[in-house]
């Protein structure tokens, strides 16, 4: 894999130059409905910024598989839709992975990532904040229990800023609460993901520091596509899921003006703000092992999770990933 990526930086290559032939034929095509000789997989997604590569899927044609899109609003609720197996595959970040070992459940695979990126921190405007130092006696809202205050728990212990120099102010979620918040200045700085960062700068109420959460360590890895055992049982099923996901994956990448519509189109969101938030992380099909495990850890060093980044090889099946693109697991992800 490459470097991760400037959560600030613009794209500068798509990733459709790394990835090999895909072995299922999964072209872009109008949703058709259902063929009695294919098999029918629900995927539960959110309708995340750079996750479109995912609730696109029903836009591929396969001989094997027909593609099913259930949204939800939060991950939690994806996890237990997997876990009560109402749906056959899932959009979840790394954390759901320890959540559900939690849980007692097991009768899953990670198959594919989905994206990296686009979680920020936003200071207020005029804030005069420029460093994690320049964070002790502020205000932060965050949405508590969350990969983004993970994130940030970390960048902060990383450049010697203690935690309980800084003022956390939880909100439900992001959204306009939390930006509310940042504009009237209740908070001096946010975390969250997309499009928050973007509506804010945007709209000329937030700045992006010179420092992000991205920047530290725990790096920006932020979401896989789980498969349910069931499902994971048909390979030729899962390989068609993946190859759909790597065909949406390199169109949307390959086509910023048909990522921005989509967008526009699904959530109603201003398309300035989409333009702006789509250039802040990457659709990234890959499997990094070694971050799910650091997420995993981070979230257990905070009381949230038992600590089974140990186990997380046990979930992870690149068979999917290397048939699909034609590289090795070293290339994927694979510790």
């Amino acid at each position: 894999m490459g470097p991760l990526s400037t959560p600030r930086r613009l794209l500068t290559a798509t990733l459709a130059t790394m990835l090999a032939a895909t072995l299922t034929a999964c072209t872009l095509a109008g949703s058709e409905p259902t063929d009695d000789s294919k098999t029918t997989i629900t995927v539960g997604f959110m309708y995340d910024v750079h996750a479109a590569n995912a609730w696109t899927m029903d836009r591929c044609e396969s001989d094997a598989v027909a593609i099913e899109l259930t949204a939800f609003k939060q991950f939690a609720e994806i996890q237990r839709g997997l876990e009560q197996g109402q749906i056959d595959a899932a959009m979840m970040g790394y954390q759901n992975l320890g959540q559900m070992l939690d849980n007692g459940f097991e009768e899953f695979r990670a198959v594919a990532g989905v994206y990296r990126g686009g979680e920020h921190i936003t200071v207020r405007a005029g804030s005069g904040i420029e460093t994690w130092a320049d964070l002790r006696g502020k205000k932060i809202g965050v949405p508590p229990n969350s990969f983004v205050e993970m994130l940030l728990r970390s960048s902060l212990r990383e450049a010697g800023v203690d935690i309980a120099d800084v003022e956390l102010v939880p909100f439900a979620g992001a959204g306009p609460p939390l930006q509310t918040a940042l504009r009237d200045g209740a908070v001096d700085a946010m975390v969250a993901w997309e499009p928050n960062a973007a509506t804010a700068l945007v709209q000329g109420f937030g700045e992006a520091p010179p420092f992000d959460i991205q920047d530290g360590a725990l790096g920006d890895a932020t979401s896989l596509l789980y498969v349910a055992k069931a499902l994971h049982d048909d390979p030729a099923a899962v390989d068609a899921l993946v190859g759909c996901l790597r065909e949406r994956t390199d169109a949307l990448t390959g086509d910023a003006e048909a990522w921005v519509t989509a967008l526009t189109e699904k959530t109603g969101m201003d398309e300035q703000v989409a333009r702006a938030a789509v250039t802040t992380g990457t659709m990234d099909i890959a499997l990094p092992q070694g971050s799910a495990e650091k997420i995993i850890s981070e979230f257990a060093g905070n009381g949230l999770l038992s600590d089974t980044s140990s186990r997380v090889a046990e979930f992870f099946d690149y068979g999917p990933l290397e048939r699909v693109t034609g590289s090795p697991r070293a290339e994927l992800g694979a510790a």
